[in-house]
C-alpha cells in the first residue's frame, strides 16, 4: 500500500491496537480516549500526517501521550516512510514538530490567596440557624475529613464572601496553595482538573450562579468536582437558592445539586455591630456607640450596612470634628437602598401574644400565668439579640420593668434554650417574625483566627 492510497480507516485500527498494549510504558489500559477526539487528514503531496484538535483544551488534554502516540504511528503506518505529523488548532496552525507543543495552563498567581491579615477581619454572620454552616465551615478550615466540598447559599448581603476568606485565610496560613475567586473570573484562567489539582490545594469561588449561560464553564467545575483530591477542600458559594442551578446544563447542575447543601441567614444584631466598628476602623471614622446601633438596627445585611456607612461618611468628610445627629441618621436611612429590618418591638410582642393566645397588652402587663411570663420573656430575648435595645429601653418598652428583670429574663432564656425544645420552638417562632437570627455563642472568630 503506497501513501497515496493510506486508509485512514485501518490505520486507526493498526493505531489503536499498538496503543493499547504494543508499545513499552504507553497508556494506561484505558483505550486511549483521547484518539476518538483527533482528526486525521493525509496529505500525500508532502507525505503529512495533519493531526486537528477541537479546541486547545483537548491539545492540552493530549500532551501527555505524544511520545507514545508518535512512536505508534511510526509502528502502525503501513511502509516504512512514515509521514511527517502536523498539529492544528481550530483557526491557526501550530508549529511543525513531532507533537504538539502546548504548554500546561498556569493558575495566574492573582487568583492565589495571600493571607494578609486584612480580608478575613470582617465579622461572620451569626445566629441559631447559621450555627451549622458555621461548623461546617470551621470543620473545612481544621482540615477535618467529610465535610468539603459543600455548597453555601444564601441571599445577598449574608456574609458568603466573608465566610469564604476566613476560610482561605486560615488554610492559607496552614501553608496549603489556596484559590479564592469569583466563579466567572476563575474560569476564564482555569486549566483542565488534572493540571488544576497539580498547581492548587483548596478551592473557594464565589458568586457561582454568574455560571448560568455558561456552559463551557459549568462543564470545567464538573470535572474540578469529579477529579477533586480526596483531601482537597472545596467549598462553592450561590448566591440565592439551589433553584438557581434550573437554567444550567443537566450534568453540571446535577454535580453541584449533589453537594452538601447548607444556608446562611442575615447576620445577628451583634455581627452587624461588630460589622459597622471594622468599617469605622477601616475608613477611620469614629462615631459613637449608640450611632451605629441605630444604623444596625436599620439594615439587615451587610451590604445594607456598608451603603449606609458609606453614605454618612460622604455626608460628613467635610466636617470631621462634628457627628451626624441620630435624626441625620435617620433621615439617611430613609433616602438610600438599605436592606430594612422588617420587625420592630411591636411585632414581637404581637406575635408573642399570639403564641399565647393572648392581647400585647397582657405581655407588657403584670399577669404571672406561666404561658404569658414565658412569652414575654422569650419576646424580651428576640428583641435585645435582634433590635439591639438596651435593657433600661427594654423595661420601658415592656411596661415600665426595672432594666434588672429584663437582664433575668434575657439569662433565662438563653439558658432555658439550650435544653428546652418548647421554648426553642417559642424563640424560633418569634426569630421568623423578625426576620433574622439570634448570636452565635461560639467562637468562630477564633477559631478561623487560629
Amino acid at each position: 500500500m503506497t501513501n497515496a492510497h493510506v486508509s485512514l480507516q485501518d490505520f486507526r485500527h493498526r493505531l489503536r491496537r499498538h496503543l493499547l498494549g504494543g508499545i513499552p510504558g504507553g497508556p494506561d489500559g484505558g483505550g486511549a480516549p483521547w484518539l476518538d477526539g483527533l482528526v486525521m487528514e493525509h496529505l500525500p503531496s508532502g507525505n503529512v500526517l495533519r493531526i486537528t484538535f477541537p479546541h486547545i483544551y483537548f491539545a492540552r488534554w493530549f500532551a501527555p501521550h505524544k511520545t507514545d502516540f508518535s512512536a505508534a504511528v511510526k509502528a502502525a503506518w503501513p511502509g516504512a516512510d512514515a509521514p511527517r505529523l502536523e498539529y492544528v488548532l481550530p483557526g491557526r496552525r501550530l508549529p511543525r514538530g513531532p507533537a504538539p507543543q502546548v504548554a500546561p495552563a498556569r493558575i495566574p498567581d492573582a487568583l492565589f490567596f495571600h493571607a494578609d491579615g486584612s480580608r478575613d477581619k470582617m465579622p461572620l454572620p451569626g445566629g441559631a440557624r447559621n450555627a451549622f454552616p458555621l461548623a461546617m465551615a470551621r470543620a473545612v478550615a481544621l482540615r477535618e475529613p467529610g465535610h468539603s466540598p459543600f455548597l453555601l447559599h444564601g441571599e445577598k448581603g449574608t456574609g458568603k464572601s466573608h465566610l469564604l476568606q476566613h476560610m482561605a485565610a486560615s488554610l492559607a496560613r496552614q501553608g496549603l496553595r489556596v484559590i479564592l475567586a469569583p466563579a466567572a473570573r476563575f474560569f476564564q484562567h482555569c486549566p483542565l482538573a488534572p493540571l488544576f489539582w497539580q498547581q492548587a490545594e483548596a478551592l473557594f469561588l464565589d458568586d457561582i450562579q454568574t455560571l448560568g449561560g455558561q456552559p463551557r464553564s459549568q462543564r470545567l467545575l464538573a470535572a474540578l468536582l469529579a477529579h477533586r483530591p480526596e483531601k482537597a477542600p472545596v467549598v462553592l458559594a450561590l448566591e440565592g437558592g439551589p433553584d438557581a442551578l434550573g437554567a444550567w446544563e443537566p450534568g453540571p447542575a446535577a454535580s453541584v445539586r449533589q453537594l452538601f447543601s447548607v444556608e446562611l441567614t442575615p447576620p445577628d444584631m451583634e455581627a452587624r455591630m461588630r460589622y459597622l466598628q471594622q468599617c469605622c476602623r477601616e475608613n477611620a471614622l469614629d462615631l459613637p456607640r449608640e450611632h451605629l446601633r441605630l444604623m444596625a438596627r436599620r439594615a439587615a445585611h451587610f451590604h445594607g450596612l456598608r451603603s449606609l456607612l458609606l453614605r454618612v461618611k460622604s455626608a460628613w468628610e467635610d466636617d470631621a470634628a462634628r457627628h451626624p445627629s441620630l435624626d441625620d441618621l435617620e433621615r439617611l436611612a430613609r433616602t438610600g437602598p438599605v436592606q430594612a429590618c422588617h420587625a420592630g418591638h411591636e411585632q414581637i410582642l404581637a406575635e408573642a401574644a399570639r403564641c399565647c393566645d393572648a392581647a400585647p397588652a397582657d405581655i407588657t402587663g403584670t399577669g404571672r400565668h406561666a404561658r404569658l411570663v414565658m412569652a414575654r420573656q422569650a419576646a424580651m430575648y428576640v428583641c435585645r439579640r435582634h433590635l439591639g435595645l438596651s435593657y433600661p429601653e427594654l423595661g420601658r418598652a415592656f411596661g415600665g420593668r426595672d432594666h434588672s428583670t429584663v437582664i433575668h429574663a434575657v439569662k433565662k432564656i438563653g439558658k432555658m434554650l439550650e435544653s428546652n425544645k418548647d421554648v426553642q420552638h417559642l424563640v424560633a417562632r418569634l426569630e421568623k417574625c423578625a426576620h433574622q437570627e439570634q448570636p452565635d455563642s461560639s467562637p468562630t472568630d477564633e477559631v478561623f483566627g487560629a
